[in-house]
Formats: C-alpha cells, sequence, structure tokens
C-alpha cells in the first residue's frame, strides 16, 4: 500500500522506537510513581527524563510543566477549559480543528464565554492585524492551530505571540501539525500553553499526548483522580505535572516518544527536505491536471496536499483509491467544519494526500496516474 495519510498518524514508526515501547512492554510493566519498587521506579525515571527531552524540543523553560494525557484532543481541552474565566472572550478562527472548536462551542452554549472567529484570508492565514483588531476589554486568550490540516497553512505564530504578549493574553497553540514539522519554541514565540501528539511528526506512537505550557500560565485541571501523591487529600494536588496526570499514564508510548525525539533530532534535517521534495511534486502534479483543484496552500514543510475531483465527492474518491489503487488517503471534513464551509467544500469535502520522508517519488507518480485516470 501506498500510505499518504500521514497527518491523520505517520505510517512509519522508527525501530528505535518500537524497541522503546517493547522495552517498556517486556521490562517495565509497572506503574510509575504508584510504587517504590525497581521497575516503577526507572518508569519514574524515563518519564522525568522524556519531560526533559520535549521541554527542550518545544522551549518549555520547566520541565515540570511538560503534561502527559491521553492524546492531543485532551492535552487542548486542558488547556482550554482549565484557563477560562466566566464571562471571558476568546479568539479563535474558522480553521481550527474540532479539538479546539468544541470546546468553545461548548463554552459559548453555556454562556460561559463568548468567541471571536476569525476569517482566514486568501493564502488561508489569520492576519495578525485581526487578531489585534478583534481583543476586547474583557479578551482573555487567544487560540489557534499552527498549522492547519486542512490547508497546510502556517499561521505567524511569532507575531501574534507578541500582540498576546503586549495585551497580557493566554496564549494557546495546537501544536498537531506543526510540532515534527515546523520550528516550534515556546520561549521565542511567545506561546504560553502548546498541545500536540506524540504519534504525528514526531514518528511516536498513538494514545499520548503533551501539553507544555509556563509557570505564569498554569492551567486549572479539569480531570480528577489518583496522582500517586497526596493520596491523604480529598482535594486534587497542586503540583505539576501530577496534579494534570490522574489515573495511569501510557509509559510504552511515553518511553516510545522518548526514542522519537532523539530520532528525529538525527533525522529532521534531511527528512524535511524530502518531504518538501515530495510535497512540491505532488502539489505540482495535481496541478497539472484539468479537473482537479487544489485547495491547500503551497506550504511544503507540512506534507499536506488537500485538492478536490470535478463531479466525485472526496469520499468516493477515497474510497476508489485504496479499492483499486492500494493507495490510503484522507477524505471528508477532517474534523474542521468551518474552513470547509469557508472553501466551500462543506459538502463534498476535500481528498488530502499527507506524504512523509519515509515516501519516495515513484509513490507520487503512481498516486498522480491514480488521480488522473479517477478525474478523466
Amino acid at each position: 500500500m501506498i500510505y499518504f495519510d500521514n497527518a491523520a498518524t505517520t505510517g512509519y514508526k522508527p525501530p528505535e522506537v518500537i524497541q522503546a515501547v517493547n522495552y517498556a512492554l517486556t521490562h517495565l510493566s509497572a506503574n510509575p510513581g504508584r510504587s517504590a519498587h525497581r521497575q516503577a521506579i526507572e518508569g519514574s525515571l524515563k518519564m522525568a527524563e522524556t519531560r526533559e527531552k520535549i521541554a527542550k524540543l518545544v522551549g518549555c523553560p520547566n520541565p515540570d510543566n511538560v503534561v502527559f494525557s491521553l492524546n492531543c484532543t485532551t492535552a487542548l481541552n486542558q488547556a482550554i477549559l482549565g484557563s477560562i474565566t466566566r464571562g471571558c472572550h476568546i479568539i479563535s478562527s474558522l480553521s481550527e480543528h474540532n479539538s479546539v472548536l468544541r470546546p468553545l462551542f461548548e463554552l459559548k452554549r453555556r454562556g460561559i464565554a463568548e468567541v471571536s472567529f476569525l476569517v482566514p484570508d486568501k493564502e488561508n492565514k489569520i492576519s495578525p492585524l485581526d487578531v489585534q483588531r478583534e481583543i476586547k476589554r474583557n479578551t482573555r486568550m487567544v487560540v489557534l492551530g499552527h498549522i492547519s490540516n486542512v490547508t497546510g497553512a502556517e499561521q505567524e505564530i511569532e507575531e501574534i505571540g507578541k500582540i498576546t504578549k503586549n495585551n497580557k493574553l493566554i496564549f494557546i497553540v495546537d501544536g498537531a501539525q506543526s510540532v515534527g514539522y515546523a520550528d516550534v519554541n515556546m520561549e521565542k514565540q511567545n506561546i504560553d500553553l502548546l498541545a500536540f501528539p506524540a504519534h504525528k511528526g514526531l514518528h511516536g506512537i498513538m494514545g499520548l499526548g503533551c501539553l507544555c505550557f509556563k509557570d505564569e500560565a498554569k492551567p486549572t485541571p479539569i480531570l480528577y483522580g489518583g496522582t500517586g501523591t497526596d493520596s491523604h487529600l480529598l482535594t486534587q494536588p497542586t503540583t505539576s505535572p501530577e496534579c494534570f496526570e490522574s489515573g495511569t499514564q501510557n509509559l510504552p508510548a511515553i518511553l516510545g516518544l522518548n526514542a522519537a525525539i532523539d530520532w528525529y533530532e538525527k533525522t529532521k534535517n534531511s527528512n524535511a527536505e524530502k518531504r518538501k521534495e515530495l510535497a512540491k511534486m505532488l502539489y505540482d502534479g495535481l496541478h497539472t491536471l484539468k479537473k482537479v483543484t487544489v485547495l491547500s496552500c503551497p506550504n511544503f514543510k507540512s506534507g499536506i496536499v488537500s485538492f478536490k475531483i470535478e463531479g466525485i465527492d472526496s469520499m468516493t474518491a477515497a474510497d476508489i483509491l485504496a479499492e483499486k489503487y492500494e493507495i490510503a488517503v484522507r477524505s471528508g471534513l477532517h474534523c474542521a467544519p468551518l474552513i470547509h464551509k469557508h472553501l466551500g467544500t462543506d459538502k463534498e469535502g476535500l481528498v488530502r494526500a499527507s506524504v512523509s520522508a519515509e515516501n519516495n517519488r515513484n509513490e507520487v507518480i503512481t498516486f498522480l496516474r491514480a488521480i488522473k485516470e479517477i478525474s478523466e
């Protein structure tokens, strides 16, 4: 199979990651932070080591503010719901994924917060000036995706971060499609809270997300339960990261991420160049097909190329690619309904092809031939 669905989860998992996960399953089948025996202690030390690597990777000032979660969605829920105050105003955009939209719409539905959704420009970007103009007396936070999972558009995070800092606002960034693909530095870009998954750009495994935050932007926990600390208390502990990590953590995935970061640091430059080359080849090739319209941006670092075929809805096209050509892509609304409505593709959706450095030119050529045949 040709795997062009890397924006959903990267198909390739490095041997180092698989080995680390296997080691956790075979030698560290213990609950870190809950016992004092060797396996539990080693697991706790590995978790602390992974926090340090993540903090260094994304420029988080304090490794203790690196919190593990079930996935990026739960990390974003913790960031948003844990930072809210009743009656506040939130700025977001039409480009967001449902992991941002649904918490925001729920806050709006309950009458807890007012939300403004900024409209992307012709390049599918959010203007920093629009962010500035939308700020009100009760504005508390700005919540934006760094790179769109539909268009691949990259927002001017650093410029927007300057605005949020100058106006003393909380800046929450969804890094689902950027960590591992673009430069992310919380200090330099003035990001207060950053959420991202292990299983996409870093090539870790599913079942693990991360929330990183600055000391001054520490949210309130939204999940309560056992933490292995202060067990005599019937109230949630207040010390990070423990207060945000109720229940048993996914140690195999955490060790996998530990190894994935090491692999990423060794391969990031060469992989980035190859991914850009393949995405550009795909983007340019689709532009030559008469009945194909490309709606994604030429931001080749993301590897994302989204398009529609005249007269064929996206799900039908994806089914044909899978069944006839054994090519895996994503179709539909990509859990981002407002950007599709903005693009006018909310009825038929888009086909999203997303490459990684593990793909090759022959696979792109095969894909383009398949799309040509389908469109004709």
